[in-house]
């Protein structure tokens, strides 16, 4: 089992798409703001352009509907060109649902080792007959990730942003709204490089910019419910419990 993940987007300087449209909207924050293919059963090609050579290793293209299970992504990429390098060769796009359920939209995910481009290319192939995929959010990071991993008690929780009034027969009057998920964890033993490249990602992000926290980035059952693709819920500050241990508390909100 891997551990637990905070990737921070970093500035991209230029996207396009082969066809379809609106792939500008991959640089707002919100997911349902999205990229909208005009055809499905071949391949699409997003060509990014971070602007200058970066270190990277995740790459999420998410909040896509409907994700059919042999939806395809091929990542490609290098210093000097967009096919420079295979990143990924071909392979399913679709990270694992839950045991027991298999939401409409999913999202793509790709961890690996550390790679230094600024010319990156996802190309995705849809099966013949789906519907046109759209596509809501995409971030490209380098990840943060602590040599002790989170402390047990971390969890999620979900937020309702409906309203229920009781009435005075016993009822309920019901403003529906929508529910979304929420993660909350702590790192123990942080070291102070590790305080510093979190407090960057806080300074980066704040309660306003979207950040992807993964729990286990590991590609297995349950993958999708791992995913918070969120913003920071409170800025808690770090406590230090002598001069080589220091605790943060943190928690996030899911986005979209």
């Amino acid at each position: 089992m891997s551990g637990l993940i905070i990737v921070a987007p970093r500035p991209i300087a230029g996207i396009t798409a082969s066809r379809g449209a609106d792939a500008a909207n991959l640089f707002t924050r919100d997911p349902r703001e999205v990229w909208r293919d005009a055809d499905s059963g071949s391949a699409v090609q997003f060509r990014i352009d971070l602007g200058e050579v970066q270190l990277i290793d995740t790459i999420f293209l998410g909040h896509a509907t409907p994700l059919e299970a042999a939806t395809t992504w091929t990542l490609r990429g290098g210093l000097v060109g967009y096919q420079q390098n295979v990143i990924q060769a071909q392979s399913g796009m679709r990270v694992q649902d839950s045991a027991t359920s298999a939401p409409r939209r999913s999202h793509g995910l790709w961890h690996g080792p550390p790679i230094g481009l600024r010319y990156l290319e996802i190309e995705l192939s849809t099966p013949a007959g789906s519907p046109p995929i759209a596509i809501g959010s995409l971030m490209i990071g380098k990840a943060f990730a602590p040599k002790f991993n989170k402390e047990w008690g971390a969890g999620r929780g979900v937020l309702d942003t409906g309203r229920a009034t009781r009435l005075a027969n016993g009822g309920f009057a019901i403003v529906d709204g929508v529910r979304r998920g929420s993660y909350s964890w702590s790192f123990g033993d942080l070291s102070q490089a590790e305080v510093d490249a979190l407090y960057e990602i806080q300074l980066q992000c704040g309660e306003t910019a979207p950040v992807l926290v993964v729990e286990d980035p590991v590609r297995s059952v349950g993958l999708y419910h791992r995913i918070h693709y969120a913003k920071f819920a409170s800025l808690k500050p770090y406590r230090r419990r002598n001069p080589a241990q220091t605790r943060w508390e943190l928690e996030v909100e899911q986005w979209g």
